[in-house]
């Protein structure tokens, strides 16, 4: 069943705006980034730990330890992972309670999600009609 004109219309805009939000992102995350080495270091060592683990557990033949071992080391991984951060984030937390509060208003803007955002547009779309 093809859309009415109407609903092409609704549909290319939110395309449009979608696209638009999306080279937004990019261009803000493709900036500069910190690198915790301390984080990313742990990180690796619970890796290590991790698949130590796992081939212990493959040696005495218990699915259990082995299963713990791949949680540690998929946990190290999330840790290594997530030590870098924005520059501009990293600034704001050094600066102290002055710099963390000033960017807590931005922050609420980006934390809502993309179904939020979203619905929120297509809210505001249905009250101008």
């Amino acid at each position: 069943m093809p859309l009415s004109e109407e609903e092409q219309r609704l549909l290319d805009e939110m395309e449009r705006n979608l696209y638009k939000r999306e080279a937004d992102t990019v261009s803000v995350s493709t900036g500069p980034r910190t690198v915790n080495y301390t984080r990313v270091a742990i990180g690796l060592l619970i890796v290590l730990v991790g698949l130590g683990i796992v081939l212990a557990g493959v040696a005495t033949k218990l699915i259990v330890i082995g299963a713990v071992g791949f949680v540690a080391a998929v946990a190290g991984l999330v840790v290594a992972f997530s030590a870098s951060k924005p520059a501009a984030e990293s600034d704001a937390e050094s600066g102290g309670k002055a710099g963390a509060s000033g960017s807590s208003g931005g922050k609420a803007k980006t934390g809502s999600s993309f179904m939020d955002r979203m619905s929120d547009e297509w809210d505001k779309r249905q009250e101008r009609d």
